[in-house]
């Protein structure tokens, strides 16, 4: 069946053709059925996508955490190797994790354009996997507790490439930002380490705005709604069929946006 239709549909619609209209019915219900088996392959796809556990992926991570490190003057800190010795651990488990940090190794030497990993990564990741990617190098480059703008002009420039939006890259900026501060200067699609915005007590509310992806300045109706928006983006089980370590990292960021909203909601007064 594989050499002549195209999946199920395209036989169960060629049959009922067939039965219903003759031949030509048959080649109009196969036809109509090919259609459907594409949708279907193409959801089934997107809903269910088995890429982040392929090889190539975990190679992409690493290939895109070296170049990160390369922004921030070509070091890599203890504590970043730490963090990826942790994460992949999880990932791929002790037994993969000593030749996978060797490789690491190798990487960080190569120097590689990150166009081509990214244009993959953009074609075959969904977007929640693409934010499981941002929460991974925003992880990585906060491991020491600071966010250093090098670092965050990096992963900006991954975003774009992935095709995230700003306002979605500010939101998960924001989830990373560490207790003691960051520094922050927007410039032409890049950060500036020119000046700084402190992070303090006074401006987590800005902060919880922007993890919720809305305007200081926008009605209680729009707040809600953007919420809504915000926990469908970063709701765990989006990203169960990632793995159990990952739903509970995911677990982490949806508690934010949930306690981004009930801060909102208090500084507002809403119900």
């Amino acid at each position: 069946m594989g050499c002549f239709f195209s999946g199920t549909f395209s036989f169960i619609g060629f049959v009922v053709g067939l039965i219903f209209g003759g031949f030509g019915g048959a080649l109009i219900g196969m036809l109509i059925g090919t259609v459907i088996d594409a949708i279907v392959g193409k959801n089934k796809f997107n809903v269910s996508s088995h890429y982040y556990k392929t090889q190539d992926f975990t190679e992409h991570l690493l290939y895109l955490a070296a170049y990160v490190a390369r922004a921030d003057n070509n070091r890599l800190l203890r504590s970043e190797m730490t963090f990826v010795q942790d994460y992949f651990r999880q990932l791929v488990g002790s037994d993969r994790l000593s030749a996978l940090m060797l490789r690491f190794r190798d990487i960080l030497d190569e120097r590689a354009d990150i166009g081509p990993i990214c244009q993959d990564l953009n074609t075959h990741a969904t977007l929640n996997e693409k934010l499981v990617i941002l929460n991974f190098l925003f992880g990585f480059s906060t491991s020491d507790g600071e966010m250093r703008n090098e670092e965050v002009s990096a992963i900006w420039d991954i975003a774009q490439r992935l095709g995230i939006p700003r306002s979605t890259f500010e939101a998960v900026r924001s989830m990373h930002a560490p207790s003691g501060g960051y520094s922050r200067q927007y410039q032409q699609g890049g950060y500036s380490s020119s000046s700084s915005q402190s992070y303090t007590s006074r401006s987590s509310l800005e902060n919880d705005y922007k993890i919720l992806e809305v305007s200081p300045d926008a009605t209680d109706e729009e707040v809600k709604k953007a919420y809504r928006a915000a926990a469908k983006k970063h709701h765990p089980d989006k990203v169960s069929h990632l793995g159990e370590d990952v739903r509970k990292a995911a677990e982490e960021k949806f508690a934010k946006v949930n306690q981004a909203y009930d801060r909102i909601k208090k500084a507002r007064g809403m119900n």
